[in-house]
């Protein structure tokens, strides 16, 4: 089954990074990654395969392993239950999350469940934070393969509902115009995904081969000193395993400075994939967070960083800045 012939507005940003930059020294990597996986086909069981590593490396170069994390989730493709949980290695049990909604709310959820996570910002809260939005991008190959029906009589109803939710969809634009029109969404397509691994067997943590159709949500960050501020480079990036390939669907880089307070003192935001043209417009909302305290962005952006100024692919990675406290504490270690 193909996806509906419905308009295809002209696409966004296409320029994937192609490489990892060099751990430095003096400096603290964290990769995380979300695989969602139906290994039964589009219609049957959601697993949510969840990696990630920190690694520290010291001023002389002498690097060690801080954390690693691998937690595989099922989750009810209906109502967006956990379904069970299997914690190959985590810091500390999760098995609460059994009978948790990852709809409406998780975040919260989330926060109150693993509190103590929460506030020292672990590996474990910073990628099961990601779960809820990897599992809706994990839409994207159901959208592509047309198993969404098309009603154009649901048109407006299902435009409604999407309306300014972000930039991409703002009012009176293309994508939401043509929600109205056809009564499905445009499906978007992005370029090949480079291979993000090179020769450093700690660049990235393990992660297993992308089955067709599986959606991947990656992040790195990399923390060091520079100059009495804390530098910060984010990079993040949604992928979609297609029969030809890994195409890459959403992807950002941001540079950061943090003062010894914990404040946001610069952001710096390069889009480098993003589906529609409308979409860089969201790269301003990111400076309204300067002087911000980092441990406050994820709570200014879930409240301010709303609607159709901004981007939620943006806003997730923006909130990602509050690990940055918490690993330049490893490089003092």
């Amino acid at each position: 089954m193909t996806s509906p012939a419905v308009d295809r507005p002209e696409a966004g940003p296409q320029h994937p990074v192609r490489s990892t930059p060099a751990r430095a020294p003096g400096s603290v990597r964290r990769t995380t990654s979300l695989d969602i996986v139906r290994p039964d086909g589009l219609t049957g069981p959601v697993l949510a395969d969840v990696r990630g590593q920190d690694v520290a490396t010291a001023a002389d170069g002498t690097t060690r392993v801080v954390d690693r994390l691998a937690v595989t989730i099922e989750v009810d493709p209906r109502d967006g239950a956990v379904v069970a949980v299997d914690e190959v290695t985590a810091s500390r049990s999760v098995g609460e999350l059994v009978g948790e909604r990852t709809r409406g709310g998780f975040g919260r959820r989330l926060a109150d469940l693993l509190a103590r996570d929460a506030e020292r910002r672990s590996l474990l809260y910073s990628a099961l934070d990601d779960l809820s939005a990897a599992l809706l991008v994990s839409g994207y190959p159901v959208l592509a393969a047309g198993m969404i029906p098309q009603a154009r009589d649901q048109g407006e109803q299902r435009a409604r509902a999407q309306a300014d939710i972000c930039i991409g969809w703002a009012s009176g634009g293309p994508i939401l115009d043509g929600l109205r029109r056809n009564g499905v969404a445009a499906v978007p397509s992005g370029p090949a995904a480079p291979v993000l691994e090179g020769d450093d067997p700690l660049g990235w943590h393990a992660m297993a081969p992308l089955a067709t159709d599986t959606v991947r949500r990656r992040r790195r960050l990399d923390v060091g000193a520079v100059d009495g501020h804390l530098q910060a480079h984010s990079h993040f990036r949604d992928s979609c395993a297609r029969v030809d390939g890994e195409m890459a669907l959403h992807e950002y880089a941001v540079e950061a400075r943090v003062d010894g307070e914990g404040r946001l003192t610069a952001v710096a935001v390069d889009p480098r994939v993003l589906p529609w043209t409308a979409c860089p417009g969201a790269v301003a909302s990111a400076g309204t967070l300067v002087g911000t305290a980092v441990a406050a962005i994820p709570a200014r952006t879930r409240a301010e960083l709303v609607g159709p100024g901004t981007c939620t692919h943006l806003t997730s990675t923006l909130r990602c800045l509050a690990d940055v406290p918490a690993l330049a504490r490893l490089i003092l270690l």
